[in-house]
């Protein structure tokens, strides 16, 4: 134990002496060493003790910000067909939101349907694309600018039924139901046309020298045509095209489109207006042709008939009315038409049919016949006339150039709500699209207008084909139970029951407001 306390005692000693050696040295050296030696010891500090002043890269700043993103709320689910729209019948303009127009509404709970569906969707156009035909500058205007909207080709010769479409459906009586009907009835009519552009009626139905192929495909054509398709856009631009070039292909070196009769001037009717829509030079070329076939064959006393004039004397109203359409298609679509066409045309209707006489029901009686007339009509028969060519005079009438309050035009339209409006038991679509086009021409405020809409629209719905496919008959009207229908078939049918729905923007107002 004393050992070890000697030796403890000895190593504290040895540091002592060491501390005091270092101390003398320091104090025996000069100022300068040991300056320098303060200078080192703090150097050596700072390395070991002195903080990192590497520089560190910043953690990026990120800012986070919430914005609120409110989801637009999904629209409402279409409820089925019977739904109540409220209808706008109005001549001014629509301050109210037009309905939508879609076609999957009327698609009710069908559960047939296969693959073959096509795709669905309304032709509508630019809704500001609407501009007057300018009657004055076509040198006639009572006869020239009725019935017609402006602008320059693209449709523009017939832009309501492009632009506006809407506002016009809405205004005019229709609602989205009819729009969609009317989708339903191309559809049909799209799947059963044939490769060469043409409708084979007999094969749907159809048959007599009334309305062969050329005549039924020409209203196809016509109905495709009033939904805004064209040559060369729409969405049956094809189909149009495709008809377009095999009614060409069907005129005769003098001009005529297939079979004098209603055929050809339902083609000529057609032709006239896929040139109006279209402006294609081509068509121009065939349209021009079969407008001249119209002014050599129409009878000195103003009419048409089953043959050209050259070959009989008789003028037949009936077949009169396709051929006044049709020239003033080809009026409205810029072709050259005489004016004294449209002055015998016009003569002819007036002296074909009756000055209304009062009855005991207030209805004027005005019906007009079939005719057979010299050249002077001292020998128009009028007979009692029909219902149909009383629907036929009051359109002809009017576009023509006669007014609203001018006594036949009036009695006629009097006669057509007297002999009954449009129910399924009641069929008679000839009958009907005649008096859909004179009675729109009355006024959609008209009461005329009022009972007719309404009872067309509910017919039509209620018996387009709902079941099956459109490569069936889904889409297509029933014909047998029409008293025409043998004639039309199924194509003439489903064309006419579209053309009928188109009314509300197919022909503008022939009256000047």
């Amino acid at each position: 134990m004393q050992e070890d306390e000697e030796e403890f005692v000895y190593e504290e000693e040895e540091d002592t002496d060491l501390a005091g050696a270092l101390s003398s040295e320091f104090k025996s050296a000069p100022w300068y060493v040991s300056s320098m030696a303060i200078h080192c010891l703090v150097f050596l500090l700072l390395l070991v003790f002195a903080p990192d002043m590497t520089p560190r890269e910043k953690p990026p700043i990120v800012i986070k910000m919430e914005i609120p993103i409110e989801e637009e709320p999904l629209p409402e689910p279409l409820t089925d067909i019977e739904e109540n729209i409220p209808e706008v019948i109005t001549e001014t303009q629509v301050t109210e939101p037009a309905p939508v127009i879609v076609t999957t509404d009327f698609e009710v709970a069908d559960h047939n349907e296969t693959a073959d569906e096509m795709e669905d969707s309304s032709a509508l156009g630019d809704p500001d694309n609407i501009s007057t035909f300018d009657s004055e500058a076509e040198g006639t205007p009572a006869l020239m600018g009725v019935g017609a909207s402006g602008g320059k080709g693209g449709g523009g010769r017939f832009g309501s039924r492009l632009g506006g479409k809407r506002n016009l459906v809405a205004k005019n009586g229709g609602n989205r139901h009819t729009e969609a009907s009317v989708q339903w009835g191309l559809k049909w009519l799209a799947a059963h046309q044939e490769a060469d552009g043409h409708w084979d009626n007999a094969k749907y139905g159809g048959g007599g020298h009334s309305a062969g192929d050329v005549g039924v495909s020409s209203l196809a054509l016509l109905a495709f045509l009033g939904a805004g398709n064209s040559t060369k856009f729409g969405k049956y631009r094809d189909n149009v095209k495709r008809a377009t070039t095999w009614l060409m292909s069907q005129q005769a070196a003098n001009g005529c489109i297939g079979p004098h009769r209603y055929n050809a001037g339902i083609a000529l009717m057609a032709i006239a207006e896929s040139y109006g829509m279209s402006m294609d030079a081509k068509i121009k070329v065939s349209a021009q042709r079969a407008v001249d076939w119209a002014t050599k064959s129409q009878h000195k006393a103003g009419g048409w008939g089953y043959v050209s004039s050259s070959k009989d004397n008789r003028n037949d109203t009936s077949v009169f009315g396709w051929w006044c359409m049709g020239i003033k298609s080809a009026k409205v679509s810029g072709l050259i038409v005489p004016s004294e066409v449209f002055e015998r045309a016009r003569d002819y209707i007036m002296q074909a049919t009756t000055e209304p006489k009062a009855a005991d029901d207030g209805y004027g009686r005005c019906r007009t016949s079939y005719s057979s007339s010299t050249d002077n009509l001292q020998g128009v028969k009028r007979g009692g006339g029909s219902p149909r060519l009383t629907a036929v005079a009051n359109t002809c009438l009017q576009f023509l150039g006669r007014k609203r309050d001018d006594t036949q035009v009036s009695g006629t339209a009097n006669q057509i709500i007297a002999d009954g409006v449009c129910t399924p038991a009641n069929q008679d679509f000839y009958r009907w699209y005649y008096a859909a086009l004179g009675i729109f021409q009355m006024g959609v405020r008209s009461d005329y207008w009022e009972k007719w809409n309404g009872s067309m629209k509910t017919s039509l719905l209620s018996m387009q084909v709902k079941e099956g496919t459109f490569a069936e008959n889904k889409g297509s009207w029933n014909f047998e139970a029409d008293k025409y229908g043998s004639a039309w078939g199924r194509v003439g049918e489903t064309a006419l029951g579209c053309l009928m729905l188109e009314v509300y923007y197919r022909y503008e107002s022939t009256h000047k407001k």
